[in-house]
This record gives C-alpha cells, structure tokens and sequence, in this order.
C-alpha cells in the first residue's frame, strides 16, 4: 500500500483537523506505544501514527504562511524565518523514527528506547504548536 493511501484508511482524517487535535493525537499514539511489548503490538499503532504524522506534515507546510515571523526595519517588512520551522523538523523526525518502528527488525532491547525516544520528540512537536496563542503570536504592525 503506498503512503499517500494511508490517511484514508481513518475516517477522522477526512475531515480537516486542526494542528493542536493533530499534535494531541499523534501524542495519545506515542503513549500507546510506551505500552506495547512487541513488533505485532506496535505495528497497527505506528501505521495509524503515520497517516497522522503525513496530515501533521502537510498541514504544517501549508500553513507556514499563515506564522511567518516579519520584523519591521525603517518601517519595511523582512522576513525573519517561520514560527514552526523547528516543528517541522520535530515532525520529520518523528516520522523517521515511526519509520524505523513500522519496518525495520532490530533487537527487542531497543523497543523501549526507541518508542520512547519517539514519545519524547513528538510530545516536544505538540508543545510547540499546543500553546496560548497570546503567548505565540505578537504582531507589530509600522507606524
């Protein structure tokens, strides 16, 4: 089955979810898999994890437009760079790791340490994209 087809296997998918429901969901997922013991208990769990991961990337590409950091010089704007460019590599990361947890066969020893390591990249991806607004976004606009 090729990537592309792996969102429409879940229904919530079709819908368009928000990046905080898609952070919150991909950390409940990664909570699973602290809990489970073998490969046929965590396969199921990381394919569901990489269809909401694809989502997470695409909605983070699409809507890095919308948190473009300006600063404002003799009243011109310049571009800064983009609020969630670091999630979106916490996302990329994520989704190699889910990778490496879906196909590859390692030693059982290494489980806990990869799903935890798992666990932690994605709960630091929601923490970026689940905050206060207020204290996320400030815009000045030239005088």
């Amino acid at each position: 089955m090729e990537q592309n087809t792996i969102p429409q296997l879940y229904s919530e998918l079709s819908n368009p979810l928000d990046l905080p429901a898609l952070a919150e969901r991909c950390n409940l997922l990664t909570e699973i898999l602290l809990d489970s013991h073998s490969l046929p208990q965590i396969q199921p769990v990381c394919r569901c994890l990489a269809a909401y991961l694809n989502v997470m990337q695409h909605q983070l590409a699409d809507s890095m437009s919308d948190f473009q950091v300006v600063e404002y010089n003799d009243g011109l704007p310049r571009e800064k760079g983009w609020l969630f460019a670091d999630t979106e590599t916490k996302c990329d990361y994520c989704r190699a790791l889910n990778h490496v947890l879906l196909v590859s066969h390692f030693d059982g020893d290494m489980l806990p340490h990869l799903t935890g390591l798992l666990h932690d990249v994605a709960h630091a991806m929601g923490e970026d994209i689940i905050m206060p607004v207020e204290t996320c976004v400030t815009v000045h606009y030239p005088e």
